[in-house]
């Protein structure tokens, strides 16, 4: 397919053959499962994708790109393209599924994956190629400069891993910066989502303060033997943040 990538869109699609199969196998797609992509782009994970016997709808901001998939959509039973915003559509609509795929526009990472928290229930498994920086965040360990509130968040909410990374020169027009390929396996984990979020992103907007005062709102008596006050938001485990607002939710 020949479409001139748009730059406004933050467009690199994947050019090589090699890492288009490599990141095919990460999936470890099996038949009969519910997939949804972000991005389809000029196809080339939709076209393999379409190879297995699987339920897959794809979102694409492109309009020329969305009706060339549409077409193909016509003549296929398991194969659906609507052409949307991924950040601003509601998904609710489209889950549960399997997995969440995409090669993601680096200028959107951040409010895709806050999305993917939002629906975690709905959703088993996340693959994205992302920026390799970012992809570094959500796996980083407290002491890391990396650290901060998405690796909290990705590491509460799902398995985080760090599949591989992906050189520029298999993009067109290629990136200046590496990418990398993450995986996100979601866990059931029975928390207030809403204020779990919100917990952590007070914590390290002001990091450099202990808690007791970066937290200040959230201080009780009752739990001055119970939380470690006197610790900063880049000491605590993202274990240590789910007991924490769980046992801000025992005094609530």
């Amino acid at each position: 397919m020949n479409h001139r990538p748009k730059k406004s869109l933050g467009q690199h699609f994947l050019s090589d053959k090699n890492m288009i199969t490599k990141i095919i196998s990460s999936f470890e797609l099996l038949e009969g499962e519910k997939l949804l992509e972000i991005g389809p782009g000029r196809g080339a994970l939709t076209h393999e994708l379409l190879k297995y016997d699987c339920d897959l709808t794809s979102l694409e901001l492109d309009t020329a790109l969305a009706k060339y998939w549409q077409d193909i959509a016509k003549e296929r039973e398991n194969f659906t393209c609507i052409e949307a915003n991924a950040v601003k559509i509601d998904w609710s609509v489209f889950l549960p599924v399997d997995k969440l795929i995409g090669n993601i526009p680096y200028n959107v990472s951040r409010s895709l994956l806050y999305k993917v928290f939002k629906h975690r229930k709905g959703i088993k498994t996340v693959v994205f190629m992302v920026q390799k920086e970012f992809a570094d965040k959500l796996i980083a360990k407290p002491g890391d400069s990396a650290y901060g509130i998405l690796a909290v968040l990705a590491q509460t909410f799902a398995k985080a891993e760090l599949l591989f990374t992906i050189p520029p020169s298999v993009f067109f027009p290629p990136p200046k910066v590496m990418s990398a390929s993450i995986k996100l396996d979601l866990v059931d984990l029975e928390i207030d989502d809403e204020l779990f979020i919100k917990v952590v992103q007070t914590a390290f907007n002001q990091r450099r303060k202990t808690l007791k005062n970066s937290l200040k709102h959230y201080y009780s008596p009752d739990l001055e033997d119970k939380i470690d006050w006197g610790k900063r938001a880049d000491q605590l485990k993202p274990e240590n943040y789910v007991e924490l607002v769980r046992k801000l939710l025992v005094i609530s």
